[in-house]
Formats: structure tokens, C-alpha cells, sequence
């Protein structure tokens, strides 16, 4: 027996796994994440309600896309999805925390700021199959009124909607610039990178209607990508060569180091603030109060949330091993985008995962 995918087409994080599997050319099938699911496999074995879930041959369970994937790695056969270079390895890990952490924010702002009823419909459906059109709306809405609870968290408000959407736009620009040059983020094979922006890129900003339309108007190259990851096979092609760093992934890196970094940074004083009375093994809240943020050349407030320490912590790790003149690399590539902060701040309090949640290390 195969892996069994657990999750739904409208997932953001279930889109990312699933097509990684199909280019890793695993054996899997998918399960609809319905109620009763949740309920009789999800709930007993992860302790609450949260997809995507990954069974595996051999009896495990395994929640976290990344977890997901680098299990898969190591178990299976065939190309990897991180490219053999330092410094194009450090580039897909920048990338998957800006798409997992960062590209969430108009990811839920488009969802539910202009699908709201088309995706509640949807839910609706996934959830009660069998049940009557207006059923199934009244099950839509009491779903996606929980994910909408999470759009005021992440920062979305009057005060950063415009600048939500500049920054989204303004991303759709820099992506499509590169896709003129190579079909994929570092070469003619998709890494990492490629299937965590392939999440939001699908799941939210494509496959919903309006947000599909302003797709394909505006960056008709970044829809053909998307369309390119739906169909993808078992991997093939190859990384650009010399752990070079395409120039035209540069303004991506730069946007995420511009309103990102400094997010994450204050998370991380916050995590440690937090931190200093907490014993070893204390479980990390989802988030540590507010503070406030910069998208599209709007301020705001969100919530500081701790899981994104979590992808911030994949990257420092990776960097802290590189030495010579990967490390040289590595520090040249920080300094072109505006990410020397990254080199010279103090370490995060160290995280790890346990019984399918953040705890200190």
C-alpha cells in the first residue's frame, strides 16, 4: 500500500504536498478531508482538526508540509527536490518560508475578500456531499467563517488592503519576469520552492474565480506555471548550473527581505521574551500578542505568529552549516537582497516539533 494524502482541493498547504508527490512519483492516493474524516482519523491521531495529514506505508502519521517532504526524501527514491548547491539550497528554503508565512497574507485576503461565496459553496459541498443546495451553503458558511476568523490576524484590514494587493501584483510582475527566462524557480526541474508557492499560487489565487481571473490577466506566464504544476511528472530536468542564483529571482528575495525579515525578527524577540521563564519542552502559543508590519507600502497590525520561527529555523540551520566559500555565497546573496539582518541576529530560541506541535527545544 501507498501513502494516503489527507486533505481537500481548496487547501493551500494540501496543494503543495500533492504535487510534490506526483513529481516525486510516489505511490499515493488522495482522501477527501470530510467531517467524518476529521473526525475518525485526523482528531485520534494528530489531536486536532488540520490538514494536510499524510499516512504512510509503513504506519505513520506525518502533519506539516515540510515534515512531509523531507520524510518523503528520505524514504523514496528517485531526483530530490532541494538542489545539490548551498546557496540554491538556501534560496529554496527563503523561498518556501515567504511562500508558506508571507504569500498567506493575500492568499486569504483574495479568498475571502472576493471568493468568499464561491469558496463557502465549495466547503459546503466537501463537507456534505449528499445534502441540499441550501444545506450545504449553511455548512459553508459556518466552515469558512472560521477560516475568515484568521484574515484580521494575518493583517488584513482597510488600512493594508491596498497594500496587500500592490504587493501581490507587484510579486506577479517579478514572477513572471523570471518565467521568461526558465520554466521553473532555479532551472528547467522544479525544486522545493516551486511546490510552496505552488500552494497559494493554486489553492487561492487561481483556482478561485476572481482571483483566477486577475491571474491570468495580470501574469498569464505565472498562470501557465500553474498549470505547468498541475500537470508535472516524475522529476526531470535540471538545476541552473554552478549554484549560481537566477538575477531574476533578486526582486522576489528583495521584496520578502523588505517586509518579511522585519517581522520575523521582532517574532523572534518576542519567542524569546516569552521564553526566558518557560522550562524545556513548554508548548509555544500559535501566537505572542501584535505588532505591527509594512506590506505594498501599508502599515498595519497582525498577530505575531510563532510557527513562521519555524521555517525561519530550516533557513538558519542550513546556513550555519555552510562553510568557505558556500558560506561567502551565502553572505553575497544576503547582502544583494537586504537580508544581513539574517546573518547578525541573535539565534531564535530553538523549536521542535513533538506530538504534531511547536514546542521549545
Amino acid at each position: 500500500m501507498g501513502y494516503v494524502l489527507i486533505g481537500t482541493e481548496a487547501s493551500y498547504f494540501t496543494g503543495k504536498v500533492r504535487s510534490y508527490l506526483r513529481w516525486k512519483g510516489v505511490d499515493f492516493v488522495e482522501t477527501v478531508a470530510t467531517p467524518e474524516v476529521y473526525r475518525d482519523i485526523i482528531e485520534p491521531r494528530v489531536g486536532y482538526a488540520v490538514i494536510p495529514v499524510l499516512l504512510t506505508p509503513g504506519g505513520q502519521t506525518i502533519q506539516d508540509t515540510a515534515v512531509i517532504i523531507d520524510h518523503v526524501e528520505a524514504e523514496a527514491p528517485g531526483p530530490s527536490v532541494y538542489p545539490a548547491g548551498a546557496v540554491q539550497r538556501l534560496v529554496t528554503l527563503l523561498i518556501q518560508l515567504y511562500a508558506d508565512e508571507w504569500l498567506v497574507i493575500p492568499a486569504m485576503h483574495y479568498r475571502w475578500n472576493y471568493n468568499e461565496d464561491w469558496v463557502g459553496a465549495e466547503f459546503g459541498q466537501t463537507a456534505a456531499p449528499a445534502a441540499k443546495k441550501d444545506e450545504q451553503k449553511r455548512i459553508g458558511k459556518i466552515i469558512g467563517d472560521r477560516f475568515r476568523s484568521f484574515v484580521p490576524k494575518l493583517g488584513v484590514s482597510e488600512d493594508t488592503i491596498s497594500g496587500i494587493e500592490a504587493h501581490y501584483e507587484g510579486f506577479l510582475a517579478d514572477f513572471s519576469a523570471h518565467l521568461r527566462s526558465m520554466p521553473f524557480l532555479l532551472g528547467s526541474r522544479a525544486c522545493l520552492a516551486d511546490f510552496a508557492l505552488f500552494g497559494p499560487l493554486y489553492a487561492h489565487l487561481y483556482r478561485d474565480p476572481g482571483s483566477g481571473e486577475l491571474m491570468s490577466r495580470l501574469a498569464p506566464l505565472v498562470a501557465d506555471w500553474v498549470e505547468r504544476m498541475l500537470t508535472i511528472g516524475p522529476g526531470a530536468g535540471e538545476f541552473a548550473p554552478g549554484d549560481e542564483t537566477p538575477s531574476t529571482l533578486l526582486p522576489i528575495l528583495k521584496r520578502q527581505m523588505s517586509e518579511q525579515l522585519p517581522v520575523l525578527i521582532d517574532a523572534a524577540r518576542k519567542l524569546a521574551d516569552w521564553a526566558v521563564v518557560q522550562p524545556k519542552g513548554a508548548r509555544v502559543p500559535r501566537q505572542l500578542g501584535e505588532h505591527e508590519f509594512t506590506i505594498g507600502g501599508r502599515r498595519g497590525e497582525r498577530s505575531i505568529i510563532t510557527f513562521s520561527l519555524w521555517r525561519l529555523q530550516a533557513v538558519m540551520d542550513h546556513y550555519q552549516t555552510l562553510r568557505g566559500e558556500d558560506r561567502r555565497g551565502a553572505d553575497d546573496l544576503f547582502d544583494a537582497v537586504g537580508g544581513g539582518e539574517l546573518i547578525t541576529m541573535a539565534p531564535p530560541r530553538r523549536l521542535e516539533r513533538r506530538d504534531f506541535r511547536l514546542v521549545l527545544a
